[in-house]
C-alpha cells in the first residue's frame, strides 16, 4: 500500500435503491388504519357501553292513567300526563294482535337474545347508502329499553347502549314478560299508550274484543303514529294495515285467505267527539279540575302519582245534574246580551247537603284551559243580599230573634255608614220574614247591629265561608255581603246546605275515596261536619226563604216541589271614577235549596269595567232561571217531599207591626199566624196600637173645646221611635195626621193575608205590590221592570266597606276590633 492510497479517504459503498411498491404500501396503511379505527372504535364502544344508564328493573314500571268514577261507579274521565294508559296482562291480549306485532315489528323475537344482528347489518348497509337513520333494526326488547332508559335521538352511542341494556333485560325477564311490557308501553298516537288504551281510543272497545282486521290496524300504528293515524290520513292508514296482514301471511301467522278476508273488512273507528274520558277531552272538565285540586290540596296526593300512578278515584258527580248544569250554562238564552264579543259569565255549584257531596260543578260558559280559572270554586265575589241569611238572619234566629221580629225600615246611619234600600223606599215596621221576602237592606243592617257583628261574623265562619278577614270584614256591611275578599258559589252552596240539613254543615267535597293501582285504599274521605245551629233555627230560616221564592224576589226559581232561596245583587262601586254616573250591577246571585240539593248560581263579567257590567240583570232574573233549569233536571224522577219539621216548632198568633201578641186594638189585617221555636214565643202584648178620639170635621185629634160637632174613635199606630224628619215610610198613613173621612180606620176585611204568613204554607200567596203590578215580570227583583238601568234589589248600596259597630250599636263612631 503506497502513501497516496493511505492518505485518500475511502468512500462507503453505495446502497442499492429499492423501488416503492405502492399496492403493498397502501395495504399496510389500510391495515394500520383499520387497527387504529378498530382500537378507537372499540374504545368508544366500551366507553359508550359503560356510560349506559344503570339497568334498574323498577324503571320498567309504566306510568298508568288514574281513572275517575261518578256517583254510580261509572268511569267518566282519566288523568294522565300526556300518556293515556291502562295496563293489560298479556293473556288478555288476543293471539292475532300479538302475531300482528311480531310480524311487522320483530318476527324473530322468540328466537334471539335481545338483538337481531342480521337485521342490524341490513340496517347498517341501508344507513350507509341512505344516510344514518334511514332504517332501524330495533327488536321488541330494544324498543322496551329505549322507551324506559334512553332518549329518542338516533346516534351510534344510543344504539350501542340500547344493545347493552337489551341483553340485560333478556337476562332478567322472560320473553312473555318483555312482550307484555312492550304492549303496555308503546305509543299508538291520539294520546293512547299501550294496547288497551289504543283499543278504547280508536275502536271504543277493550283489547280482548278486537278482531283480526282491527288488530292489523293497531299493530301498524306504533312505527309512526302520526303518519299512520286513520284520523289524519285514512288512505295511508289502510295501506299500512294491509301491509301488516301481508306480513302475517308471509310468516305463516295466518293463511292468505284469512288475510284477504280481513282486508275486505276495514275497522269501524269511534268518532273523536265520542271519546270523552278516554283521551284528553274528559267529560265534565270543570268537575275534573276540581277533583285534581282537591286531591292535591286536601289529601296530599302528588301530581306525579295523580297523573301516573294508576289510581282509582271515586267521586261524587251525578251525571244527570252535571249534564243539566253544563247545558244550562252553555245556553245563550240564559244570559243578557253583551255589548261586544266579551261574554257575560256564570258558574254553578250543586251540593247534596245531607252528605256534602258535590253533585255538579261548572265554572263558566265554556271550558278553555286545563286546570284554568274555575269560577265555581276559584271565584271570589261579593254575594250581596244572598249573604243576609248567613251573616244576619240565621245568627239572629239562633240568638233569640224570630220570623216575627219587627224593626223599623227607615233611614239610619252609623257614623259615616248609611245603608240604603235598593228602591229608595222605606216600609216602616216590618218583620224579619217580610224584610227577607223583599230583600230590605236597612232591616238586615239594623238586625246585625242588634245581635252584634261578632255574632254574625262567627256564624258565617262556621258555615264554611273561609275567606272572611278578621279585621276588614267585621263591619256592618257584612249583613249585605260586603266582603273584602268575596266568596265562591261552592262555599255559598255549602253554607245554604246547612239550612236544608237541619243545621248541620258538612264540608263540600268531590272525592269519596282513592284506591291505588292494586285496588288498596289510599285515601278514605271523612268530610268535616259541625252542628252550627239548632234544627229549629234551620227550619225557621228555610220557611222564611220559601216565602222569598213563593212571593218575593225569587219567584223565577219556583218548582213543583218546595224551594227555599235568596237573591243577591251587588251594584257598581260608585266610589270608583269609571263607574260614576252609571247605573248597573257587578254581580248577580241566586242561592237556593230543596230538601235534596243546594245550588248557587253566580253571574257577571270576569272583569267589570264601564263597558262590561250587568245591565238590568239581577239575582232573581237569569241566575234564578238557570238555577231552576238545572234543579228540575237534576231532580227528575225524584219524588217530591217537604222540608222536615223538627220538634220544638210551634205556631202562635202575633201582631205583625210589633212581633208580639195581638192586643185588643190590633187591626185584623195585622194579626197573623207565625212559626216559632217554642222557647221564643212572645209573651208580651203589642203596645203599638192606640185608640184616639178624632174630630170628624177636621181629621185631627179631638181636644176639649175644639168645637167639634162629631167625635169618632180611630185606632192608630204608635211608632216606638219617631221617623226622621221628612221621611214618610209606607205605613206612615197609619199614624197621625189622620184621614179626614169620618170613622175611617186602618182595618181591612178580616180574611186578608199578610205577606209572609206561614199559616198555610201550601197556599201562601200573600197580597203584595209585586203580584198586583201589571208591569212586573215574573221573578224579577223589582215590583216593575225599570225603564232605565239601575240597581236592583239585593244591591250592596255602598261599594266601600262601612265602619263596624260594637254589639248593640254602642258608640257608632268607633269601629269594632
Amino acid at each position: 500500500m503506497n502513501k497516496q492510497n493511505r492518505d485518500t479517504p475511502q468512500r462507503p459503498p453505495r446502497r442499492k435503491q429499492r423501488r416503492i411498491i405502492w399496492p403493498r404500501l397502501l395495504l399496510l396503511l389500510a391495515a394500520v388504519l383499520f387497527v387504529s379505527v378498530l382500537g378507537i372504535g372499540s374504545g368508544l364502544i366500551f366507553a359508550w357501553a359503560t356510560d349506559a344508564p344503570h339497568f334498574d328493573p323498577n324503571e320498567l314500571d309504566v306510568h298508568t292513567a288514574s281513572i275517575l268514577y261518578d256517583c254510580n261507579n261509572n268511569e267518566y274521565a282519566r288523568l294522565h300526563a300526556g300518556e293515556n294508559r291502562v295496563l293489560v296482562e298479556i293473556d288478555k291480549v288476543p293471539q292475532h294482535l300479538r302475531d300482528a306485532f311480531l310480524a311487522i315489528e320483530d318476527n324473530k323475537f322468540y328466537d334471539h337474545h335481545g338483538v337481531d344482528f342480521l337485521a342490524m347489518i341490513r340496517a347498517v348497509i341501508a344507513n350507509v347508502t341512505g344516510g344514518f337513520g334511514a332504517q332501524g333494526a330495533s327488536t321488541i326488547t330494544q324498543q322496551v329499553v329505549k322507551d324506559a332508559y334512553l332518549t329518542p335521538e338516533k346516534t351510534i352511542k344510543r344504539k350501542v347502549q340500547e344493545v347493552v341494556l337489551a341483553f340485560q333485560l333478556e337476562r332478567t325477564f322472560s320473553k312473555d314478560e318483555i312482550f307484555q311490557m312492550y304492549l303496555n308501553r308503546i305509543n299508538f298516537g291520539e294520546g293512547a299508550y299501550g294496547a288497551q288504551a289504543a283499543a278504547q281510543t280508536f275502536l271504543g272497545k277493550n283489547v280482548d274484543q278486537i278482531d283480526l282486521a282491527e288488530a292489523a290496524l293497531l299493530a301498524g300504528l306504533p312505527n309512526a303514529p302520526s303518519k299512520w293515524s286513520p284520523y289524519r290520513n285514512a288512505e295511508v292508514a289502510e295501506q299500512r294495515r294491509q301491509a301488516v296482514l301481508n306480513q302475517m301471511a308471509k310468516f305463516g301467522y295466518i293463511n292468505p285467505e284469512e288475510a284477504e278476508k280481513a282486508k275486505q273488512h276495514p275497522p269501524k273507528l269511534i268518532e273523536r267527539t265520542k271519546r270523552a274520558g278516554i283521551t284528553g277531552a274528559n267529560a265534565y272538565p270543570y268537575f275534573v279540575d276540581h277533583v285534581i285540586e282537591e286531591c292535591i290540596e286536601k289529601y296530599g296526593i302528588s301530581e306525579n302519582l295523580l297523573y301516573k300512578g294508576g289510581l282509582e278515584i271515586y267521586t261524587t258527580v251525578d251525571p244527570k245534574a252535571q249534564k243539566a248544569a253544563e247545558t244550562a250554562l252553555t245556553d245563550p238564552n240564559n244570559y243578557p246580551k253583551s255589548r261586544d264579543n266579551v261574554p257575560v259569565q256564570a258558574a254553578i255549584a250543586v251540593v247534596d247537603h245531607s252528605s256534602g257531596q258535590v253533585r255538579a260543578l261548572v265554572g263558566g260558559r265554556e271550558y278553555t284551559a286545563l286546570r284554568g280559572f274555575n269560577r265555581a270554586t276559584n271565584l271570589k265575589r261579593q254575594p250581596g243580599s244572598a249573604f243576609k241569611p248567613i251573616a244576619a238572619y240565621g245568627p239572629a234566629l239562633e240568638n233569640g230573634k224570630t220570623p216575627a221580629t219587627v224593626l223599623d225600615d227607615v233611614p239610619v246611619s252609623y257614623g259615616a255608614y248609611a245603608p240604603k234600600n235598593y228602591d229608595g223606599t222605606y216600609r216602616g215596621l216590618i218583620s224579619l220574614r217580610e224584610a227577607t221576602r223583599l230583600s230590605v237592606n236597612i232591616y238586615a243592617v239594623k238586625l246585625l247591629n242588634e245581635i252584634g257583628i261578632q255574632t254574625g261574623f262567627s256564624f258565617a265562619k262556621k258555615l264554611g265561608i273561609d275567606t272572611l278577614d278578621e279585621k276588614r270584614d267585621k263591619v256592618l256591611g257584612l249583613a249585605l255581603g260586603g266582603l273584602s275578599q268575596g266568596t265562591s258559589p261552592l262555599a255559598m252552596a255549602g253554607a245554604y246546605g246547612a239550612f236544608g240539613n237541619k243545621g248541620i254543615w258538612i264540608e263540600p267535597h268531590a272525592v269519596l275515596k282513592v284506591l291505588d293501582r292494586d285496588g288498596k285504599p289510599y285515601v278514605e274521605v271523612k268530610p268535616k261536619q259541625q252542628a252550627v245551629m239548632k234544627a229549629t233555627t234551620a227550619f225557621l230560616m228555610t220557611d222564611i226563604l220559601e216565602t222569598v221564592v213563593k212571593s218575593g224576589t225569587g219567584t223565577k226559581a219556583q218548582m213543583d216541589r218546595p224551594v227555599a232561596g235568596k237573591t243577591g245583587t251587588t251594584e257598581l262601586p260608585q266610589d270608583l271614577p269609571q263607574f260614576r254616573g252609571l247605573k248597573g250591577n257587578k254581580d248577580a246571585w241566586f242561592a237556593g235549596y230543596t230538601p235534596e240539593l243546594a245550588a248557587v248560581v253566580w253571574m257577571g263579567y270576569d272583569d267589570t269595567d264601564k263597558s262590561h257590567y250587568l245591565y238590568q240583570a239581577y239575582g232573581g232574573g237569569y241566575p234564578a232561571q238557570i238555577w231552576r233549569q238545572v234543579m228540575v233536571k237534576a231532580l227528575q224522577g225524584v219524588k217530591s217531599k217537604g222540608f222536615s219539621r223538627p220538634g220544638g216548632i210551634v205556631e202562635a198568633t202575633i201582631d205583625t207591626k210589633s212581633g208580639l201578641l195581638p192586643s185588643p186594638l190590633t187591626p185584623t189585617k195585622f194579626i197573623r199566624t207565625e212559626l216559632f221555636d217554642e222557647t221564643t214565643v212572645p209573651k208580651e202584648i203589642s203596645p203599638v196600637w192606640a185608640e184616639v178620639e178624632v174630630c170628624a170635621d177636621t181629621g185631627k185629634r179631638h181636644q176639649p173645646g175644639d168645637g167639634c160637632s162629631k167625635v169618632v174613635k180611630n185606632i192608630v199606630l204608635q211608632r216606638p221611635v219617631p221617623c226622621p224628619e221628612g221621611v214618610k215610610p209606607q205605613d206612615a198613613d197609619l199614624e197621625a195626621p189622620f184621614p179626614k173621612e169620618p170613622g175611617s180606620t186602618p182595618e181591612t176585611k178580616p180574611d186578608s193575608q199578610d205577606p209572609g204568613s206561614s199559616k198555610d204554607p201550601t197556599q201562601n200567596k200573600p197580597e203584595n205590590k209585586q203580584d198586583k203590578d201589571p208591569g212586573k215580570k215574573p221573578g224579577s227583583d223589582t215590583p216593575g221592570e225599570p225603564v232605565t238601568p239601575g240597581p236592583g234589589p239585593d244591591d250592596n248600596p255602598t261599594p266601600g266597606v262601612p265602619p263596624a259597630l260594637k254589639p248593640g250599636g254602642i258608640d257608632p263612631t268607633k269601629p269594632q276590633g
